[in-house]
């Protein structure tokens, strides 16, 4: 049987090694040594400040649970 494949994108957290901006909003600053949203796309990796990753985490697991919850509401076996 194969691997459940998973919905979510390749991403961690880390600190800044220098100063640079948000990749969602460039107004916002990521200094250097703050925690920010690293994630992988393609080859390279784009890097959100907390700001913008706490409403992207917060926006996914709501419709990952509308999903979730579209899901159950359909008996099985039927179509």
């Amino acid at each position: 049987m194969a691997a459940p494949k998973s919905l979510i994108l390749s991403m961690s957290v880390d600190r800044a090694a220098k100063s640079h901006k948000c990749h969602h909003s460039k107004r916002h600053v990521i200094a250097k040594g703050d925690l920010r949203l690293k994630v992988k796309v393609g080859r390279g990796h784009e890097h959100y400040c907390v700001e913008c990753a706490q409403k992207f985490i917060g926006n996914g697991v709501e419709n990952l649970q509308k999903l979730s919850a579209e899901l159950e509401a359909q008996p099985v076996g039927e179509g």
